[in-house]
């Protein structure tokens, strides 16, 4: 019997290695290809590509990076003369820059010298990380010489019948240029009113011509048209009156139906004649325009300065709180980029305070945050505004010792 059960045992032993083997084969081939086939995260970074330190300037400049933060809200640029710090704003953006152009950047605007750039990216928290590209120099004064790029040689084969009657070839066309053909005649299209559409978008106020004196409400309406123009934000522009160079001084993401889009503040501008730009850009990155020309700036030399109004007129300190309660006040800063909204328990050290709402708009005598305080246990608290400005510094505004209480039963 036991030599009858050899051959048997033998089979067995050699199919259990081939089973071991094969399932050891297939278990590396799977961890492998599961190594291999994993995608390589894509970096999270905030960095200017080009200029380098050291490039040569001049004319129009294409500043190219990555403008990137995890919880990305929207990036600034900004530039100054090399190791002064004194940093003036060129763009912001809430859209994200991958490897592209961050801004095109008009040298000829700048004196010619060394200067520095920083990109720095802001999380929705308020948060950001920098970058820098130090001693990059402008010089339009006597720019480099550019090496010229050889044109590509065109060869023209043609077979010659030489009892033909000869015709002149047709200057050819390169290939790197398209042939300009004549438009075919398109109906042109009804213009839009220059301001406003009456009952719809654009600036309501100052009219054109207008005389601006101090701080100037600008009303007007910017939205979304229709489901085809889905509002992503509106931008505020200024520029003197027929130059056309354009200088941002606000964007919002909120939309607003003939209401306050903005307080400029009329003292941080010299007197003169100036043409106001609304620009509503949509989900698609199409956008409409509505232009304010010829206002007038002339304010006395006494107003001229660094003017803000920050207050909170609602709650005052002491105050009795309880269920949805209002906080009211003013807003007012020539270099505004957001405010925020926080509270803690008083007499707390260190006082752990709780974000409760921002927003990026000017706010004049008006409702700046609608709390409810149901949910919030029975206590005393102290309520914080912060005004960050654009260069990132920021004032605090305190309200001490807010009584919280229950709401009183109405039964």
């Amino acid at each position: 019997m036991h030599s009858l059960f050899r051959p048997f045992l033998l089979v067995i032993a050699l199919m259990t290695t081939l089973l071991i083997t094969g399932w050891l084969a297939l278990t590396s081939n799977a961890a492998f290809l599961a190594q291999s086939t994993t995608a390589t995260p894509r970096s999270v970074r905030n960095e200017i590509t080009f200029p380098q330190p050291g490039t040569v300037a001049f004319g129009i400049m294409r500043i190219r990076g990555t403008g990137l933060i995890n919880d990305f809200q929207q990036y600034h640029l900004h530039i100054a003369p090399h190791g002064s710090e004194n940093w003036q704003w060129l763009t912001s953006s809430y859209n994200v820059v991958r490897d592209g152009d961050l801004y095109i950047l008009n040298t000829s605007l700048f004196p010619d010298g060394f200067y520095d750039l920083r990109l720095r990216a802001l999380q929705q928290t308020g948060n950001y990380s920098e970058s820098f590209v130090r001693r990059f120099e402008i010089r339009n004064a006597n720019p480099p010489t550019l090496t010229p790029t050889p044109l590509p040689t065109l060869e023209i084969t043609a077979t010659v019948d030489p009892f033909a009657t000869p015709t002149p070839f047709a200057t050819p066309t390169p290939p790197f240029l398209s042939p300009i053909e004549t438009p075919s005649p398109l109906a042109t299209p009804t213009p839009t009113p220059e301001s406003f559409i009456p009952g719809g978008q654009g600036i309501y106020s100052p009219a054109r011509g207008a005389l601006l004196r101090g701080s100037v409400r600008i009303v007007g309406t910017a939205n979304g048209k229709d489901p085809w123009h889905r509002f992503q934000r509106y931008e505020l522009y200024l520029s003197p009156t027929g130059q056309e160079t354009w200088t941002w001084i606000f964007s919002s993401q909120i939309q607003h139906f003939n209401d306050t889009l903005y307080v400029l503040d009329t003292t941080q501008l010299p007197n003169g004649f100036y043409d106001l730009r609304l620009r509503i850009v949509y989900r698609d990155s199409n956008y409409d325009q509505y232009h304010v020309r010829n206002l007038r700036v002339d304010n006395d030399a006494s107003v001229q300065g660094d003017v803000s109004i920050v207050r909170i007129t609602s709650p005052r300190e002491n105050s009795r709180l309880s269920g949805v309660t209002d906080i009211a006040g003013t807003i007012l800063h020539p270099r505004l980029q957001r405010w925020e909204i926080y509270w803690a328990k008083h007499g707390t050290t260190p006082q752990e305070w709780l974000f409760l709402y921002r927003g990026d708009y000017q706010v004049l005598n008006d409702l700046i945050a609608r709390i409810d305080l149901s949910q919030v246990p029975t206590g005393i608290y102290d309520l914080r505004l912060r005004v960050v400005k654009l260069d990132g510094n920021y004032d605090d505004y305190i309200i001490r010792r807010l009584h919280v209480a229950l709401p009183t039963s109405t039964q």
